[in-house]
């Protein structure tokens, strides 16, 4: 069957439409209205060029100020001054004999002594015992403070402890009259002498002590004229002493001396007292043997006893001493030796490091080396002085300070003008000018 058309159905032919031009589709600076599904519609927004660029600005101005506040702090906090200081100092040659004095006067080097001692003991064979009677002995000093003029005793001259022990002078001695110093002070003659008890015993081995002269009792030499003993009185004894043989006896007693002597060594940093120099060529050993025991069937308990006496010197006074005798035109200032070990320390006579240096009144020493003298000067005192002063007052702060050669002053941060109002900022380091 044929189709029939109506005139209704037929649409007549409509003109092609002209593509947009960009002007047409997105007009400048307006927002585009696109039509989605007839019912979404996005907005869409071109952002202004120039609230950007204020934008960016704002925030690089936010991010200058929180770095430089943070460089600030962070200044504020290792704020501090380092001050480098030169000393003066010098490095002399020294090759001569010294004389120390116990008791010194003006210009003498004065020194204490340091004593160490350790008791041991061995078995050795014994063949028998044998009644032994001896005399306890020993050295004293005996001062004169009575007179200018020397004073003779004789041979057996009685010395009497405190509690009324009796020895003895073996020889006849003459004691040196006292001096007198600068200032008034009466430095009194003094001569070593040896001693012997009055009596066998070993009740006579006593310790160091005092004694006065029975025969001088209501004199005025009774309380001028005295003696006291630096050491134990030793050798004392009276009744039966095991017999050793001499061989085994010296082996076995070499043996513990030799141990005692590196047990004392050992004890010697760490007992000398702070601020004295010592020297290991000054060091002395003196042995004492004491009564053997019985130990078992035909064995003997040997006993020895090490003495060890160090001659210690007040650092500064050392030092200064040493700056005096070596450096030209040195005034008695302030100074230290870096390092003592530089100097070589031997005795004048050989036999003195095997002797009682505490009962003697002076040393006799060579002294050999080239130590680093350094001028001292108070480190805390020049911090004090240069608290919130300007930088440029560095040079003028020194001229109070003759031990200093030269300071530089670093700070931080670098744009600091004056030195920190807390002393604790303010570091001082020390730099030798050293050519070699």
């Amino acid at each position: 069957m044929s189709q029939k058309w109506n005139l209704q159905d037929i649409r007549p032919a409509q003109k092609r439409r002209e593509r947009p031009t960009a002007n047409e589709l997105v007009p400048a600076r307006e927002p585009k209205m696109i039509e989605r599904d007839d019912s979404d519609v996005v907005d869409v927004r071109i952002i202004d060029g120039r609230k950007h660029k204020r934008r960016t600005i704002l925030f690089g101005f936010i991010i200058f100020f929180v770095i430089a506040g943070g460089v600030l702090l962070i200044s504020q906090l290792l704020s501090g001054v380092e001050i480098t200081v030169n000393p003066r100092y010098r490095e002399p040659n020294v090759n001569a004999t010294i004389t120390a004095k116990k008791t010194p006067q003006a210009g003498d080097l004065a020194y204490e002594i340091m004593s160490l001692e350790a008791t041991g003991e061995r078995q050795v064979s014994a063949t028998g015992e044998e009644t032994v009677v001896e005399q306890a002995k020993g050295t004293i000093l005996v001062y004169n403070r009575h007179s200018t003029e020397p004073l003779r005793l004789i041979t057996n001259t009685r010395f009497e402890t405190p509690d009324n022990k009796i020895f003895r002078l073996k020889e006849s001695i003459v004691v040196p009259g006292y001096t007198r110093g600068d200032n008034g002070t009466i430095a009194p003659g003094v001569i070593q002498a040896t001693v012997f008890a009055d009596q066998p015993g070993e009740e006579y081995n006593i310790p160091p002590t005092t004694f006065t002269i029975p025969g001088f009792q209501g004199s005025p030499e009774f309380t001028n004229v005295t003696g006291e003993s630096v050491e134990s009185m030793q050798g004392g004894f009276n009744g039966p002493r095991f017999i050793i043989d001499e061989g085994e006896l010296q082996t076995a007693q070499q043996s513990l001396q030799m141990e005692l002597r590196n047990s004392l060594l050992a004890r010697v940093d760490a007992e000398k007292p702070a601020g004295f120099t010592s020297f290991p060529g000054a060091i002395t050993f003196t042995y004492e043997t004491l009564p053997a025991v019985e130990y078992g069937e035909n064995l003997a308990t040997i006993k020895e006893k090490a003495i060890m006496r160090i001659p210690l010197f007040a650092e500064g006074a050392f030092a200064a001493y040493i700056a005096a005798a070596t450096i030209p035109g040195y005034e008695a200032a302030a100074v230290r030796i870096e390092d003592p070990t530089t100097l070589t320390f031997n005795y004048t006579n050989a036999t003195t490091s095997s002797s009682n240096i505490a009962a003697m009144e002076g040393l006799e020493f060579n002294l050999v080396g080239r130590p680093l003298i350094i001028w001292k000067y108070d480190a805390d005192a020049l911090k004090n002085d240069l608290v919130g002063k300007s930088k440029t007052a560095l040079t003028s702060v020194l001229g109070g300070y003759p031990a200093i050669e030269r300071a530089d002053a670093k700070s931080q941060p670098v744009w600091a003008t004056s030195f920190p109002e807390d002393p604790e900022d303010i570091e001082i380091v020390e730099v030798l000018n050293r050519t070699e």
